[in-house]
């Protein structure tokens, strides 16, 4: 089918070539200056003429046909008016039907012959800085973090299109550099150095506690991403043994694994000891019990996930009570805190995780066991082993699951052995506090090792490792805890803070003493680790405890052989920091360096760590800045072929790259991926089929919310909406920034789903469906979601929504705060939805009363009597009528009956050319029948000219009729829309070199 339509696509395109311009016809020459001219002179200079022109269209200055053509788009609303009848203005001389026939035929004869030999005119396409938001993006693709370093730039200005990525308005001021000074540098210093190169993280990393911040959470963000919950995986066990009866017989534990998100390494041991031969004992066939007595398939979903809760529940009621337990070896005269006994502690923890303790079973011979009393939490640099065993002791005392017979007491404890085999205590511990394991008084701090008043970490997850995690996740985590190291350099600030703080306990000092500085060598230095290490030996000596004694030698050769490896790896990733400077500089320019360019990246590097000092995370953080600051990062060129040649006037194709370049910032807003960058490389993205083929998995991706939020948001007029400040909240205390960010997601959301499902555009105006989350359900009436859930609403008409229409960010943005403004809402309809010109309000305008609640009349009979003012009466009534309609909305969006003074509200109107409709289904009704036409020429108009980054010219008039009618053959769906752009030749080239064609200054309602 896209094959197909691709084809279609350019049959129709390849009519539309760029032609030499040519010579205006004599005949339209002689026309204008025989009748056009005349006429403008008779009818229309009167009042668009002079100091004050209405409108601010002074017609005097259209002296020649070049000056038409020139500001033609002005010439579109003199059509438009002269078409309908509306100019001359009632009660002034008339021309007779036949003369202003003839001066309408000849605009649009001007039209045709302008777009007819200019067809497919790349146009004025200037050089330009980002905008804004393609510079958040483009650093969020570059970096991946979404740190929105644009945030204090001044808001960017629009094109006569509306959008605010055009060179007609991007320019760069001495002020808005300095603005990027600022922000490249902020990005600087979200760097963080690695092993291999270098990454990003969310916060800047110029302190030691955002560097151990940034690693921690990583570590910890990736233990929570296992799979280690125990009822996943008895659930899992479940659907393997019913796969015939769930209609999968063919399944395999693996496959069963990856559906369920489980890991397919352990699940065959938890199906081996639930599946296992039944003449088991103790915990297991309490297990198996339970398992044989799961619901079978057809029940109740909710019914099978609490009995595997319960299943896990037992298993982690067993294993916390038949934990092994551990006591730092004692040594006289250093307190079981110290460092090198607490740590042989821990490391006893980490590796009997899958063992159970014997002394945890009681035969059923024995007398009943008395709950023992709870000692207090022990002093500081006690041990805390004690009170955990008493913690322990009365938590087993309570337990009939761990009573055994007597008699059989060595099978019961081999059970219990093969259960904690499979089911660890823990798969790993993430907070470790003083009194560890005991955490009901301090927690600990993430991945703390717990010492007393000494930073330290500890590493805990052997079962995770053993147990859960494949060769791919064991190298991560191993390099996630190694990354840790390097950047936060944590063993050698624990081994500083005990040398200074602690190792003076060996000489008898007290437990927070240190050691003196070494005079001739570094405190992180061999001998000197290993000096200290024979002084706590010889501490420890007299106490005849070999424990202690090896415990020693193994926390002082550990320190210094991490020490070492971490030296080691920072030697060995200099070089290759530079090498991934060299790198970032290729992505952030959006193509590879040249031979040049890649000699002074590095040798900008070198200078500063030569000539200025600067060490070497200094100059690599400075070089970033440079890379970013280059115009190779901040502007757009869309350099041309090189083999084209740059004959003034002359249009070539663009480059590959800058092509990808293009396609990614119109359908992203931000910079091409790698698989964009390849098919650059390749040297194959110009042709057409490779081109839509990039193109429509462009749009699948999630960064085409890009494309919803910056073409939709400013097409429509949502993009700031989030900033909106002008409703009163004491009077609408419901509208609260919670509300008003969902009611900026919903149209975004909504123009979203359209992009990535490949809907038709006609939704936009049609669809019986909207999306809520529970802060927006419950505005606009509907059942609320899932807590922070984003759902599709069906037969959203029922609550009087579906499409754009009566979104409430529309309905809130177009009124002025505490009334509504059925002139705003029409006009938003008329202009922003069916591309209507619509010229501004004389200035001497009454204005209506600012306060709906303090209205005599009902607004529509005051907006009624506005409209018997002359002046006024045949603008409003492009409008007023479709914004009446809208008068069941209160200014906040929200559906009423009654409007603030307490009047009926009555949404009955009369529209444009006379029909009638009642409410916002009755615009729908009037748009489908009379103006369906206008929505998607104004949106075929408005993607166009948000693509190309210019405005529209007459020469992309064929390229238009075309767009409209491939929409109009596929079902009006929005991806052959981007696909007729982007083969369009006005896509693929660029004009060598132009001159800028003036356009008129936009013409904006109120």
């Amino acid at each position: 089918m896209q094959g197909s339509r691709f084809a279609v696509s350019c049959v129709l395109l390849a009519g539309i070539s760029v032609v030499p311009c040519r010579a205006a016809s004599p005949d339209l020459e002689s026309q204008f200056a025989q009748t056009v001219r005349p006429f403008l002179t008779t009818y229309c200079v009167a009042c668009h003429g002079g100091a004050a022109p209405a409108a601010q269209l002074d017609l005097r200055q259209y002296t020649t046909l070049a000056a038409v053509v020139r500001e033609y788009p002005r010439w579109n609303l003199v059509l438009e008016k002269l078409t309908a009848g509306q100019m001359p203005p009632k009660g002034l001389k008339q021309p007779s039907p036949e003369l202003r026939q003839a001066v309408i035929d000849w605009v649009q004869a001007v039209r045709m012959e302008e777009a007819r030999k200019n067809a497919g005119d790349p146009g004025p396409v200037l050089a330009r800085r980002l905008s804004n938001s393609e510079y958040n993006y483009t650093i969020r693709d570059l970096t991946g973090v979404d740190m929105r370093p644009a945030r204090e730039f001044p808001v960017d200005p629009a094109n006569t299109a509306g959008f605010d990525n055009s060179g007609e308005s991007l320019a760069m001021s001495p002020a808005l550099l300095n603005k990027y000074l600022q922000a490249a540098r902020a990005v600087g210093d979200h760097m963080v150095l690695t092993p291999d190169g270098f990454a990003f993280a969310p916060y800047p990393m110029l302190v030691e506690t955002d560097r151990e911040k940034y690693a921690i959470q990583r570590i910890v963000d990736f233990y929570q991403r296992q799979p280690t919950d125990y009822a996943d995986y008895f659930e899992a066990a479940w659907r393997f043994k019913h796969r015939t009866e769930l209609g999968k017989p063919d399944a395999q534990l693996a496959s069963v694994a990856a559906e369920a998100k489980v890991s397919a390494k352990y699940l065959p041991m938890v199906w081996q000891v639930l599946e296992q031969p039944q003449d088991e004992v103790g915990p297991v066939a309490r297990l198996q019990a339970m398992w044989r007595a799961l619901p079978a398939p057809g029940a109740d979903a909710a019914e099978l996930r609490t009995r595997c809760v319960e299943m896990r529940d037992f298993v982690v009621k067993i294993r916390s009570h038949t934990a092994m337990q551990f006591a730092a070896p004692r040594v006289a005269g250093l307190p079981a805190t110290s460092q090198p006994l607490m740590n042989w502690k821990l490391r006893q923890f980490n590796s009997h995780r899958r063992e159970s303790d014997p002394k945890a079973l009681r035969n059923d011979t024995d007398p009943p066991m008395e709950a023992p009393q709870i000692p207090k939490y022990p002093g500081l640099h006690q041990e805390s082993a004690f009170r955990w065993a008493a913690l322990m002791d009365k938590a087993r005392a309570g337990d009939p699951d761990l009573v055994v017979p007597a008699a059989e007491r060595a099978r019961y404890e081999a059970a219990f052995a093969r259960f904690a085999s499979v089911f660890p205590d823990v798969f790993y511990v993430k907070e470790r506090g003083r009194y560890f394991p005991d955490d009901s008084e301090d927690k600990g701090r993430l991945l703390s090792a717990g010492y007393h008043n000494v930073m330290g970490y500890w590493r805990d997850d052997t079962p995770l490792m053993e147990l859960i995690l494949d060769d791919a996740g064991q190298r991560r985590l191993n390099r996630l805890w190694d990354e840790f190291d390097f950047i936060s350099d944590y063993t050698a600030h624990t081994w500083v803070q005990f040398y200074f703080n602690q190792s003076g306990e060996v000489q008898g000092k007290g437990a927070e003493s240190g050691t003196f500085r070494p005079s001739d060598k570094a405190v992180s230095a061999s001998p000197v680790i290993f000096e200290l290490r024979d002084a706590y030996l010889a501490k420890a000596a007299p106490s005849n405890n070999p424990v202690a004694m090896e415990a020693i030698r193994y926390h002082f050769q550990w320190v210094n052989d991490t020490l070492r490896s971490v030296e080691r790896m920072r030697e060995e990733a200099e070089p290759k920091h530079v090498e991934s400077l060299v790198k970032f500089a290729a992505k952030a320019w959006r193509r590879p360096l040249s031979a040049e360019e890649r000699g002074e990246v590095i040798g900008y590097y070198h200078s500063l760590r030569e000539k200025e000092g600067l060490t070497h995370e200094e100059a690599i953080r400075d070089s970033i800045v440079r890379v970013l600051m280059s115009p190779q990062f901040c502007y757009r060129v869309d350099l041309v072929e090189a083999s084209a040649g740059n004959r003034q006037g002359s249009t070539a194709p663009l480059s590959e790259y800058a092509l990808a370049s293009r396609l990614s910032y119109f359908l992203w807003s931000s910079m091409p991926d790698d698989d964009l960058l390849a098919r650059a490389a390749a040297g194959d993205l110009r042709r057409p089929e490779v081109l839509a083929a990039q193109a429509r998995r462009m749009l699948k991706d999630e960064r085409a919310r890009g494309l919803a939020v910056e073409f939709g948001g400013n097409w429509l007029d949502f993009r700031r909406f989030e900033e909106l400040n002008t409703v009163d909240r004491d009077r609408f205390p419901s509208f609260t920034n919670e509300l008003r960010e969902a009611m900026f997601e919903e149209p975004a959301r909504f123009i979203e789903n359209m992009i990535h499902n490949d809907l038709p555009v006609l939704d936009l105006l049609y669809a019986d469906y909207t999306f809520v989350n529970p802060v927006l359900a419950r505005h606009y009436g509907m059942p609320q979601p899932a807590s922070g859930v984003w759902v599709r609403v069906d037969e959203a008409g029922k609550y009087g929504r579906g499409g754009v229409l009566p979104m409430a960010a529309f309905l809130t943005e177009n009124a002025p705060g505490l009334r509504t403004s059925p002139v705003k809402r029409g006009y938003w309809v008329v202009r922003r939805v069916l591309g209507e010109t619509i010229p501004p309000p004389p200035p001497t305008v009454p204005e209506l009363p600012a306060d709906e609640a303090q209205m005599n009349l009902p607004l529509r009979e005051m907006l009624a009597k506005h409209r018997e003012n002359t002046t006024c009466a045949a603008c409003h009534a492009r409008f007023d009528g479709l914004g009446l309609a809208f008068e069941g909305y209160g200014p906040i969006g929200e559906r009423r009956n009654v409007d603030l003074a307490g009047h009926p509200v009555e949404t009955q109107a009369v529209f444009p050319g006379g029909s009638k409709g009642d409410g916002f289904e009755g615009v729908r009704a009037y748009i489908r029948e009379h103006r369906e036409k206008d929505f998607v020429d104004n949106l075929s108009r408005k993607l166009l000219a948000y693509a190309l980054g210019r405005s529209l010219m007459l020469s992309d008039e064929p390229l238009i009729e075309t767009i409209k009618s491939m929409l109009a053959a596929d079902d009006y769906r929005f991806t052959p829309l981007v696909e007729a752009i982007v083969a369009s030749p006005q896509f693929r080239n660029k004009r060598s070199w132009a001159p800028v064609e003036e356009s008129p200054p936009q013409q904006r309602g109120n």
